[in-house]
C-alpha cells in the first residue's frame, strides 16, 4: 500500500463555471477614473474583508477599469438595485444600445452610481495577482445605503426577488 496521494488534474474551466454559478451573489458595477473620463465594469467578486478599518475586496480581470485602479489607487463600487439591471448590461459589455448611465455621481473622491442600493468609495491598500485576476484590497473611505431589493444573479442570470428575512440577527 502506497503512501502517495494522487490529485485530480486541473478543474477544466467551463466545469468551474457551472458549480460557481449556483452560488447566489449581488451585482456591483466598479468605476474608476482614467485620461477619458469614468470608466467601469460589472463584477460580482465583491467582498468585505474588515469592518474596522472598514475594508473591503474586489477581483478583476485587466482592463481599461483594472488600468485605472491600478494607476490612480481609487475606485468606487455601486451594489444594484433590482431596476439597475440595465446598468450591470452596459458596464459588462452585454448591452451598449441603451447607453451610458447618466447617473454617475463622485461624492467625495470616486465616482459611484447614484441611485445603487449601497456605495463605497476606496482607496486600494494591496493588489494581489493571481492567475488572470487581481485581488485589490482598499480601505472605505466613504459609503452610503438605500433601503430597496437587489439585483441577483444565479446560475449564470439575473434573478429579482423581494427578500423577506427569515432571521435579522443583531447588529454588533
Amino acid at each position: 500500500m502506497s503512501n502517495v496521494i494522487t490529485r485530480p488534474g486541473p478543474v477544466a474551466p467551463d466545469v468551474f463555471r457551472r458549480a460557481v454559478s449556483k452560488f447566489t451573489t449581488g451585482i456591483t458595477v466598479v468605476t474608476a477614473v482614467d485620461d477619458d473620463g469614468v470608466c467601469g465594469m460589472t463584477c460580482n467578486s465583491f467582498t468585505s474583508v474588515s469592518l474596522s478599518p472598514a475594508t473591503i475586496l474586489v477581483s478583476l480581470r485587466p482592463g481599461r477599469t483594472h488600468a485605472a485602479i491600478a494607476r490612480g489607487r481609487r475606485f468606487g463600487v455601486s451594489i444594484l438595485r433590482r431596476e439597475q439591471q440595465s446598468c450591470s448590461d452596459y458596464f459588462s459589455g452585454a448591452a451598449r444600445a441603451g447607453g451610458r448611465p447618466n447617473d454617475i455621481v463622485t461624492r467625495h473622491a470616486a465616482p459611484t452610481l447614484n441611485a445603487s442600493l449601497a456605495w463605497f468609495e476606496c482607496e486600494v491598500i494591496d493588489d494581489v495577482w493571481v492567475n488572470d485576476h487581481t485581488l485589490f484590497v482598499a480601505r472605505v473611505e466613504a459609503c452610503g445605503a438605500d433601503s430597496g431589493d437587489p439585483l441577483l444573479f444565479f446560475d449564470s442570470g439575473y434573478h429579482h426577488h423581494a427578500l423577506s428575512p427569515v432571521q435579522r440577527l443583531p447588529m454588533q
